[in-house]
């Protein structure tokens, strides 16, 4: 499932920093470009293990790019393969 990223661009001192909005609290960074997509997959499967929680549904990234608080950084969109995540399911009423 496509899920937008934030990147916050490193450089040679600093890691490249990832916020996922659609899981509060939800962070990873990586040195290179290439190891975001595996570092963020972990971050998410340990987001939610064990946790009961409702699997979030993918936030518009039109909407995320007018939030003020995501400034500087580089939007993408990251497929998560969901059927990693190890949570227990809350119906929401």
């Amino acid at each position: 499932m496509l899920y937008p990223i934030y990147v916050h661009q490193g450089d040679e001192k600093h890691a490249h920093g990832v916020t996922v909005p659609d899981f509060s609290g939800c962070f990873s960074a990586a040195d290179d470009w290439d190891e975001l997509p595996k570092m963020v997959q972990e971050a998410i499967e340990l987001y939610c293990d064990g946790e009961e929680m409702e699997l979030p549904k993918p936030t518009s990234l039109n909407k995320l790019m007018k939030d003020k608080q995501y400034q500087g950084g580089i939007w993408m969109m990251l497929d998560i393969n969901v059927s990693k995540l190890d949570f227990k399911v809350v119906q929401m009423t």
